[in-house]
């Protein structure tokens, strides 16, 4: 089954687009298609550009990112056009594993060292939430202390669950623990083994910091790029936000990021957002438009590039395959 929805990324691209416009129509639904309507009337177009350059510039920034965290445990640097290739099959939105199992599945074909890759993947999923986490905690402390206009029920989670979220990775991550996880057996074993050691991926990353600092520029700049086009489709719309508050919003409503989830994260993205925007009192109507203008950019025209990629990245899946398959 797996097998046959690889080779149809374009039926599966149809179904993850079905499954986003259900999550639209849903809220659509719910604020009624008068206001929706209304919302589309006042588009200010030039912040269409805006989204266009922003998503562009998440490429080559995440591939900086990818690249360096492709190092670790020892591994020879991959091409740019190599990795910027995986990157952009990894963001289409025709993958039901995500981004990320495109990102083992090549891994493990260049180098033949599965584990190793699954590692490294998890630890690139964590370098992401490594620098935007932080960011969201800081920004949601700042905004409770100045009683921003903003539900606390939104602002406490990251407040507090952040560090408290920091601590616990930090302690069981230390080699104690992992001596401990070797004594457990079975599947368990393997699954917190491998949780451990990409938290020990982190670990590398920040105590070489100039060895691998295109981990952190990169992921930096990714995310930058992307809040920026965030904060471009709202404005064609006609909203707001300060930075404290975009944050929030952004962050909220990528309670996954884009490239762990399932099929580019279609329907949920679309709700949590649009509602995420609704938590940071937004009118509703416009930050579903909002949302759409985003997702069209970073969802729907993503598949383009994503597909042309991917008949480059499909030997090495199948090659993966076979590595897995003895």
């Amino acid at each position: 089954m797996t097998r046959w929805l690889r080779r149809h990324p374009i039926a599966v691209s149809a179904l993850a687009t079905a499954i986003a416009a259900c999550g639209v129509l849903l809220i659509a639904h719910i604020t009624g298609a008068e206001a929706v309507g209304r919302a589309f009337e006042e588009i200010h177009a030039w912040w269409l550009a805006g989204i266009a350059i922003a998503e562009a510039l998440t490429y080559p920034a995440y591939a900086i990112a990818y690249r360096s965290v492709a190092r670790v445990h020892g591994h020879a640097p991959l091409s740019l056009p190599l990795v910027g290739r995986v990157v952009a099959a990894g963001f289409g939105p025709f993958h039901v594993a995500g981004g990320f199992g495109v990102d083992k599945q090549a891994l493990t074909a260049l180098q033949e060292d599965e584990r190793s890759a699954r590692v490294r993947v998890l630890g690139l999923g964590m370098l992401e939430w490594a620098l935007l986490a932080p960011t969201t905690c800081i920004t949601a402390i700042v905004l409770l202390v100045q009683g921003a206009d903003v539900m606390s029920s939104l602002l406490w989670p990251w407040a507090i669950g952040v560090p408290v979220g920091f601590a616990l990775a930090l302690v069981a991550s230390a080699p104690r623990w992992r001596a401990r996880v070797a004594r457990i057996g079975g599947k368990r074993r393997a699954w917190l083994a491998d949780f451990l050691d990409g938290a020990g991926v982190l670990h590398t990353l920040a105590a070489h910091p100039v060895k691998y600092a295109g981990a952190w520029l990169g992921t930096a700049a990714y995310w930058a790029a992307d809040i920026a086009a965030f904060y471009a489709a709202l404005r064609t719309f006609g909203l707001h936000l300060d930075l404290g508050r975009l944050i929030i919003a952004y962050a909220t409503g990528y309670a996954a990021t884009r490239r762990s989830l399932p099929l580019g994260g279609a329907g949920v993205t679309e709700v949590l957002m649009s509602y995420s925007l609704y938590w940071v009192r937004q009118p509703l109507a416009p930050s579903l438009a909002a949302v759409v203008a985003y997702r069209a950019f970073n969802f729907l025209l993503a598949a383009m590039p994503a597909l042309l990629a991917r008949r480059h990245v499909e030997p090495l899946l199948e090659a993966a395959d076979e590595l897995a398959g003895g």
